[in-house]
């Protein structure tokens, strides 16, 4: 189990570690290209149509990976299942999200629209949950290093010939469309769904509901700040906050590389304490080095690669670290409880984290992109408690002696 574990975390680390360095190029050329308020307002419609994804994906993958573990034999209708409410959740997603945009007055015009249309094709969650069944990890790492190429390759390409707002927004949904549909091919090769019965359709919904209510939770506080941001702040504070996020994404990476694999695993290991240990001390030592590299080098690493516009990002970069790192210790605690427990233990904790979220306007309001960052802080703190008490009843029940 440690070698596979360990096998399937170097393809995902490799990959997302390609990834983070091409996206820094990525948004760094965007960056010099737009501008503060242009980079801004780019920021603004890829978070309107991530967290529109997150909605619509109801981190389907993990209801197929659980489920299919389960009941092997119904593996083809599980996948198809989630196949058909994945197809429904993202065409509403693709209604709602442009009324948001013309309620917000989005800039971009018909660009925007075209971009949120992409997001029915780019909903491959289910096909994912089946390549991590099959261990089909460097398929998964090679498609996400391709995009990575191309999106480097288009804003380079873009910024040479001084293209308009518009085109960096229809070609980064389309870019994401056609790497979604590949990752929909190699799914549907290696298991062929079948149709669902409703029972099948019916337990599919309910977990995914339950997962999809966290992966949601998680996509409105990423995201959601984002549209605060433009909303009680300016695109410039978008361009800074939307900056020092994208560097702190690599930790992100990691975090979600180590998640994908350890889920897996959770589920068959026989001692699940071992694996939250030994990962979160693993990952300490990551996080300690990450925001020591963040205040020794953040600012110039913005500077050099960004310009001096872009300088005040350096602080929001330091808080964004250390909510980052919250995240990447706890990792294993949180695949134990969606695995042990069960996903409404997390979507629980998930949504006693989100109250944290009413703050985040007052935060804002008073300090732009900075309270955008500590809203971060506050809600990993937030759950953190969450967990603790939930883990605390967990085991209480367990103590307690049967009934007679």
């Amino acid at each position: 189990m440690w070698q596979r574990l360990r096998r399937n975390i170097g393809w995902s680390l490799g990959s997302l570690g390609f990834v983070a360095a091409a996206g820094f190029v990525t948004m760094f050329v965007n960056a010099r290209a737009l501008g503060v308020e242009g980079l801004g307002s780019y920021a603004t419609v890829l978070a309107l149509s991530l967290m529109l994804e997150a909605l619509a994906g109801l981190q389907c993958w993990q209801a197929v990976v659980v489920l299919s573990q389960r009941n092997k034999e119904d593996e083809a209708s599980i996948f198809g299942a989630a196949l058909a409410l994945n197809l429904a959740s993202a065409t509403v997603a693709v209604v709602i999200g442009c009324g948001i945009a013309v309620a917000l007055g989005l800039s971009g015009g018909w660009a925007v629209y075209v971009h949120l249309a992409t997001l029915i094709m780019r909903i491959p969650d289910p096909a994912t949950g089946i390549l991590r069944l099959r261990n089909a990890f460097a398929f998964i790492a090679l498609v996400r290093s391709l995009v990575a190429t191309a999106s480097l390759i288009a804003a380079l390409a873009l910024w040479h010939y001084s293209a308009p707002l518009e085109a960096y927004i229809v070609v980064a949904g389309l870019i994401q469309a056609v790497s979604a549909g590949i990752l929909l091919a190699r799914g549907i090769q290696q298991c062929k769904p079948s149709w669902p019965t409703r029972p099948e359709l019916r337990e599919v919904l309910f977990y995914s509901l339950s997962t999809g209510g966290s992966g949601a939770i998680g996509a409105i506080r990423a995201r959601g700040v984002v549209l605060l941001l433009n909303l009680l702040a300016d695109p410039a504070a978008v361009g800074l906050y939307s900056l020092a996020d994208r560097i702190t994404s690599v930790m992100q990476m990691v975090y979600r590389a180590g998640f994908e694999a350890i889920f897996g695993e959770m589920a068959n290991a026989a001692r699940p304490l071992d694996l939250i240990v030994r990962f979160g001390l693993a990952s300490l030592v990551v996080a300690c080095l990450a925001y020591g590299f963040a205040v020794l080098f953040g600012e110039r690493l913005i500077i050099l690669a960004a310009g001096e516009r872009f300088a005040p990002a350096s602080a929001i970069f330091n808080l964004l670290v250390l909510a980052a790192s919250a995240s990447l210790v706890t990792l294993g605690l949180r695949a134990w409880i969606i695995v042990e427990i069960g996903p409404r233990a997390m979507l629980f904790c998930n949504s006693i984290a989100l109250l944290s979220f009413l703050a985040a306007p007052w935060l804002i309001s008073s300090q732009a992109e900075t309270g955008a960052g500590l809203f971060q802080i506050a809600f990993e703190l937030v759950w953190v408690a969450a967990a603790l008490s939930i883990l605390v009843r967990y085991r209480s029940r367990l103590s307690r002696p049967p009934m007679e």
